[in-house]
């Protein structure tokens, strides 16, 4: 992977100091904070039901941890539109989640196999995001990309034992048709112009394009020797993407 070095060089950037800063800056981090502040709050509402689909007591205890995480994303990341003096209620009004969440978490092999794909396209996009130059949003991407890995961690542990049985592997194997496309459109356009952005401003470091291509190069790593289900070598053959922006795309 190619990572881009930031046309824009600044330091890092305290609340104090956020509205001094170039008006291209504050709407991109803006934007960040704001699909967060929206997103964490609907996939935790969308979690939530997951809770009583898990098969045994300790893995409803470890859903509902995880359920607790995602509004816990949420808070922490309004909490940044609060300390600007901003009205979260407001910006969330003006943005959709992420698709993502566009695609309905069925069942239980849904939920893991999500946690275990998604979540982990997520966790692509947080290490970026764990090198912003704005310093809380880069301090709430520390703490939220900790817990992503152990929400990508329950998922793999929760296929692992869906695996197990001839019912659960075919469970897992129609939810891996349905959750691998999502993962690849989560990266967002591979001509995205709102990603120049970003790598101009030090906030990405990498192209949609590439980011995409290195999560399917993981993936379909462990999909096909440990999972033991089938993906092309050409991720194309599974998603095309079109070039454009996606508005509700990180």
């Amino acid at each position: 992977m190619t990572e881009v070095v930031a046309e824009k060089e600044i330091n890092s950037v305290s609340a104090a100091e956020f509205f001094q800063q170039d008006a291209e800056f504050q709407e991109l981090m803006l934007n960040l904070i704001n699909i967060h502040v929206v997103s964490e709050l609907y996939g935790a509402d969308c979690f939530e039901r997951s809770i009583l689909r898990a098969p045994t007591p300790e893995m409803k205890q470890r859903m509902a941890r995880t359920v607790m995480e995602e509004y816990g994303h949420h808070l922490r990341f309004r909490k940044l539109m609060e300390e600007l003096g901003l009205d979260w209620q407001e910006y969330a009004r003006k943005k959709g989640h992420l698709t993502t969440f566009d695609t309905p978490i069925d069942n239980w092999a849904d939920q893991v196999v999500f946690m275990a794909l998604v979540d982990r396209a997520a966790a692509h996009q947080f290490r970026h995001f764990t090198r912003s130059p704005y310093e809380p949003f880069r301090r709430a991407a520390q703490e939220t990309l900790k817990e992503e890995y152990g929400h990508v961690g329950f998922g793999m542990d929760g296929v692992k034992e869906l695996l197990a049985t001839e019912e659960g592997r075919a469970q897992v194997e129609a939810a891996v048709r349905k959750w691998v496309p999502v993962g690849m459109q989560s990266f967002g356009g591979d001509k995205s112009k709102r990603n120049d952005l970003y790598r101009r401003w030090g906030i990405k470091q990498d192209t949609n394009e590439n980011m995409r291509a290195a999560y399917y190069e993981q993936i379909r790593g462990f999909i096909t020797q440990d999972w033991g289900i089938d993906l092309p070598q050409d991720f194309r053959e599974i998603y095309a993407p079109d070039g454009s922006d996606q508005e509700r795309a990180y």
